[in-house]
């Protein structure tokens, strides 16, 4: 059987697994039934990248969703940036989910308008389950959530939760610690009272189906208790903290103590609770602050914690497969990765073969918020990456189609499930 012939077959056999989609930021259903959306609720998030790469001002991109505008005023903003970034994964996303959902083959000035009134009429309770569930056969989407409130509003198994865990923006005045972000009603006048309210909050999130927090790859240092109580002491003392000199590339809370001690402890309190800690590392504006060796010390405190590490840590793809062949409490997730870039997602995904255990890789993650259908056009794209990567080996009579169909199920299924401790 010729490669393509066994790339073909492979993707349909993929494409009828129930999926775990292992990183989302969808919150409440309700929060994209009350967004104003047209066709420009398709370049929502990611693709803003792409359209400021070409030259698009945040003025220009803003104006795209500002609906006191004309559709076709916005349109002859969007359309030259457009015909620029067309080819790029993010807008491949776009167009896979305009065709799924809305029929549409193209977004150009013919398709525009009528695609715009498609979306509006469509955007009405159930759609989550006719992207999440109906199209993409997804069982639960991983979505972590910047607020508790949104976590505690959750109503749906297509959806389970991780929640953000404070670091380098959040623990930076007395007015931030006395009433904290993740639990404004409390009142904190001491570390402990700060540690045990985010403890406590992680029980009440927790206790409605989360199953993980989410932290950042920065470069902590060893947690010291007596310099996160000397930092404590001088924000509630309104002494600023010291800020970066220019060009440093560590965030300045990456020196600040407080930080350190309360990450690292909050890490140790969810690996008791059983519970999975996400990392985001690498891509994200300066990039170089997220390097995914910035982890390396804290895998090293907490052997028996499960970090699942975000995205690849593309553009570092190698050093992240490194962390999964050397720590055996490291999991790989290539959320993200497929619509940065397919073809590097798929090389990754040979190479990840060739390095880690067949049970240490999560498939996929849509990373999307407000534009769910693009959910679909991210995982059709995974599916081809999967595939095209394990019909080589096939091919090379590395393995068995059988063996490839496994190994494929085991990523998409088997070990988040298993990473998460999922009850589906």
């Amino acid at each position: 059987m010729s490669y393509p012939e066994i790339e073909k077959q492979l993707l349909a056999a993929i494409s009828e697994f129930e999926i775990i989609d292992c990183h989302e930021h969808i919150g409440p259903e309700k929060s994209r039934l009350d967004t104003e959306v047209d066709v420009f609720t398709l370049f929502y998030h990611y693709t803003k990248g792409d359209l400021m790469a070409a030259g698009m001002s945040e003025e220009q991109y803003k104006s795209l969703f500002d609906h006191s505008i004309p559709l076709d005023k916005r349109w002859d903003v969007f359309k030259p940036y457009w015909e620029q970034i067309r080819w790029t994964s993010y807008s491949r996303a776009a167009l896979l989910a305009a065709e799924k959902f809305y029929g549409f083959d193209d977004i150009n000035k013919e398709t525009y308008e009528p695609l715009s009134k498609a979306i509006k009429e469509a955007n009405t309770p159930g759609i989550y389950e006719r992207v999440l569930r109906d199209a993409c056969n997804i069982r639960t989407s991983l979505t972590t959530l910047d607020s508790v409130s949104e976590a505690m509003r959750i109503d749906t198994p297509l959806l389970t939760p991780l929640v953000w865990i404070p670091s380098y923006n959040t623990l930076t005045s007395w007015e931030k610690l006395h009433h904290p972000v993740f639990a404004p009603e409390a009142t904190v006048n001491t570390l402990d009272d700060l540690l045990d309210c985010m403890k406590q909050t992680i029980l009440k999130v927790k206790a409605r189906g989360a199953v993980g927090i989410k932290t950042t790859s920065y470069p902590y240092r060893e947690p010291s208790r007596k310099q996160a109580e000397e930092v404590f002491h001088d924000l509630k003392n309104d002494k600023p903290l010291k800020m970066p000199e220019p060009g440093e590339l560590t965030p300045h809370l990456a020196s600040n103590a407080l930080v350190d001690y309360f990450v690292d402890e909050i890490i140790s309190f969810v690996t008791e609770q059983d519970m999975t800690v996400a990392v985001h590392t690498g891509y994200w504006g300066d990039f170089r602050k997220l390097d995914p060796l910035h982890i390396i010390p804290m895998l090293q405190r907490h052997p028996n914690a499960r970090f699942d590490i975000f995205h690849l840590g593309f553009p570092w793809i190698r050093e992240a497969l490194m962390l999964g062949k050397g720590f055996p409490n490291v999991w790989l997730n290539l959320c993200w990765t497929h619509i940065i870039s397919q073809k590097m997602a798929t090389s990754a995904i040979n190479e990840a073969i060739d390095l880690i255990p067949a049970n240490k890789m999560l498939a996929f993650g849509g990373d999307y918020h407000i534009p769910v259908e693009k959910v679909y056009g991210h995982l059709v794209m995974a599916r081809e990456d999967i595939a095209k990567a394990l019909a080589e080996r096939v091919a090379e009579k590395q393995m068995t189609e059988s063996q490839a169909i496994d190994l494929a199920h085991k990523w998409f299924w088997d070990n988040p499930v298993e990473l998460y401790r999922l009850k589906v």
